[in-house]
């Protein structure tokens, strides 16, 4: 979304601004040339940081936030004993009624910080066309020929020297071919000092310091909302100046006689914006000390030292702009943040299911004793999330978007879509579920209970790992991985496998859903694909975004993998037969991820997502509970037991909304 493209291009151009920001204190000691380095390279490392982010593939920083392994143990699943109580009651449906438009905070933000940009280019735009007018403007200066050829000699630059009634100070304009302007009244000015102003400005053409100043100034009209941006690109003035008085005494000017010469044109009035003047007055006192100061380093680095600098810090932005967090980095970024207010202008969450959200959420997380949990509540036809509660600790947290995990058997969605879309299986077949237990590639993969031969749409109810292994065996690994593309799956902060090799135990360990980390607001898209005919709709929180629908699979494979998620609720050997709620058809799946903790213990992930009503999808639901604990006479805690209930409670009161 625009809005976290621009959070995120301005947290990264913030990361490497107070970098190098704080690199001044540590180069204290160092040349004003080195200083001036690092500050251009921060300013431009800001500028083009957001760009590289945009164009170069993402590095994923993985540290799950349960200490993920590269996948978990294979659970076989276990549904509900005995018949499944009452469903809740769900009223028949109207349509819902439009929320009033109103005004996103995001957007308002997002538009101030685009007007000050468009000002500060402007203005930009302007002082440079006006630059080059005084230049087109002034005259050639024949008295400075000897004192442009003796800086010549000392420095190996050489630039045109053009006079000016418009300025009252030297001063260097232009980046492919810098001239450097000379007011009028230096025509009295003793060939010393000529030489003197000559050296500094000459110093700033060699270092481009011109181009240097128009990056910066990009890089302010790109971060000008952050503080850090307009205090780098004032040290880089001072330390620029500072750099080219230091090279004038480097090629021999006296400090005494130059430090003279600084403070009579410097008491003229500064050069307008584009150019670089000398006589700038700013710390004009700290640049005669420094002029004069004995044992100061005033030696420019050398071209290896440079180009190591040079390196550093490109390597640096490329790092910046690549890195995306992935597991327990995101599970901290969830922690300190909340997801969006309820009641937020212009955002797409309706406030009355976001409380029916956090309200059973909270019971949930009671029930269970869990330490973490999430609710997300889709629109499945537009992708607006309507509920994004998330509570890590008791703490509000955005879980949703920014912790992933291992799904368990909610990922089984992927490998049907991918089987069907593929024409390689059939509603009408059976599979041999090997009497629960099923040896393949060197390993042996157990189902909760031994079935033998049984129809496809039950399979798919009691979640029967052997046979998603059969059917895993029949797409193989490529087509496996385009389908888990297909529907976003990949994209930080989750992952998929490098590589998923056919006939494998990890392509099988992925077909079943422990071989993949995903966050539940990707889960909810994919199943919202389904509901809406296999098109796929980014999730997005903004009331007035577009949808712009993907075609991901065949309709005609949307609606068979609907039909098999319906057996999953509504079969009596079903899963997810607690999901049920009375007066609306569900479609969905439940699904429990298992595995072990670096330090000892296991870790637990419970689901249920369900797409409701199955006829005319509404709301696609998923509640995703961590670490539920088993209560007294339970034999599991898992995603049948755990998060099915939820939903139900969920989908129910969210549907008696709707009808009103």
């Amino acid at each position: 979304m625009a809005h976290d493209a621009l959070f995120a291009g301005a947290l990264r151009g913030a990361l490497v601004l107070c970098a190098a920001l704080l690199a001044m204190p540590l180069l204290r000691r160092a040349a004003s040339s080195t200083r001036r380095l690092v500050l251009a390279l921060g300013l431009a490392a800001a500028l083009v940081v957001p760009v590289l982010s945009a164009a170069l593939p993402a590095w994923h920083v993985r540290a799950p936030s349960l200490a993920l392994p590269l996948h978990g143990r294979i659970v076989a699943e276990r549904p509900v004993a005995g018949p499944a109580p009452a469903p809740a009651t769900a009223p028949a449906l109207s349509p819902a009624a439009p929320s009033p438009r109103r005004v996103d905070p995001l957007t308002l933000v997002t538009g101030a910080w685009a007007l000050g940009a468009l000002l500060l280019l402007v203005r930009l735009a302007s002082s440079l066309a006006r630059a080059r007018a005084v230049v087109r403007r002034a005259t050639p200066a024949p008295g400075w020929e000897r004192a442009r050829a003796r800086a010549r000699a000392a420095t190996g630059v050489s630039v045109q020297v053009r006079e000016t009634s418009e300025l009252d100070a030297p001063a260097v304009c232009g980046v492919l071919s810098p001239v450097v302007l000379v007011p009028r009244a230096a025509e009295g000015w003793d060939e010393q000092r000529r030489h003197h102003v000559l050296l500094h400005e000459l110093a700033h053409v060699r270092r481009r310091d011109g181009l240097a100043q128009i990056v910066a100034d990009l890089a302010v009209a790109l971060h000008w909302m952050d503080p850090l941006a307009w205090l780098c690109a004032r040290r880089l003035r001072v330390e620029r100046e500072l750099a080219a008085d230091d090279a004038a005494l480097e090629h021999g000017a006296r400090p005494s006689s130059y430090a003279e010469d600084l403070l009579a044109i410097a008491g003229a009035l500064p050069a307008p914006a584009g150019v670089l003047g000398m006589g700038e007055p700013a710390r004009l006192a700290a640049r005669v000390r420094a002029v004069l100061a004995r044992g100061r380093r005033r030696a420019p680095l050398g071209a290896a030292k440079t180009a190591a600098i040079v390196a550093a810090a490109s390597t640096a932005a490329v790092a910046v702009a690549c890195t995306a967090p992935t597991g327990a980095a995101a599970g901290s970024a969830a922690s300190a943040s909340a997801p969006p207010a309820a009641d937020a202008s212009g955002s797409s969450i309706d406030p009355a299911i976001q409380a029916i959200a956090d309200a059973e959420l909270d019971r949930t997380l009671r029930d269970w004793a869990a330490s973490a949990g999430v609710v997300v509540v889709l629109d499945p036809s537009t992708g607006r999330v309507l509920a994004d509660a998330g509570r890590d600790h008791g703490a509000r947290a955005d879980l949703a978007r920014l912790r992933a995990s291992l799904p368990g058997s909610t990922m089984k969605v992927v490998t049907l879509a991918a089987a069907f879309d593929a024409g390689l299986a059939s509603p009408a077949e059976s599979i041999d579920c090997e009497n629960g237990a099923f040896h393949y590639a060197g390993d042996t993969i157990h189902d909760a209970s031994p079935h033998g031969v049984l129809p496809l749409p039950q399979a798919v109810a009691v979640s029967s790992n052997i046979a998603f292994a059969k059917l895993f065996d029949r797409i193989g690994g490529d087509r496996l991985e385009r389908e888990l593309r297909a529907l976003h799956f990949g994209e930080a902060p989750g992952s998929i496998p490098d590589r998923i090799d056919d006939h494998s135990l990890r392509g099988v360990v992925t077909a079943i859903g422990e071989g993949a980390t995903a966050t539940p607001l990707q889960i909810a898209a994919a199943y919202a694909a389904v509901a809406d005919g296999g098109r796929y709709v980014a999730p997005t929180f903004s009331a007035h975004a577009t949808a712009h629908p993907e075609p991901v699979m065949k309709p005609e494979t949307a609606r068979t993998v609907m039909a098999m998620l319906d057996q999953v609720v509504g079969s009596d050997i079903g899963t997810g037969k607690l999901a049920r709620v009375d007066g609306a058809r569900v479609a969905g799946k439940t699904g429990t991820a298992e595995w072990d903790l670096p330090g000892g213990g296991e870790a637990y992930y419970a689901s249920f997502v369900g797409i409701v009503p199955e006829d005319a999808p509404r709301f696609v639901i998923l509640v995703g509970v961590e670490q539920p604990q088993r209560r007294p006479g339970d034999d599991f805690a898992g995603g049948p037991q755990v998060a099915a209930p939820a939903f139900a409670r969920i989908a129910a009161r969210a549907l008696a909304l709707a009808a009103r």
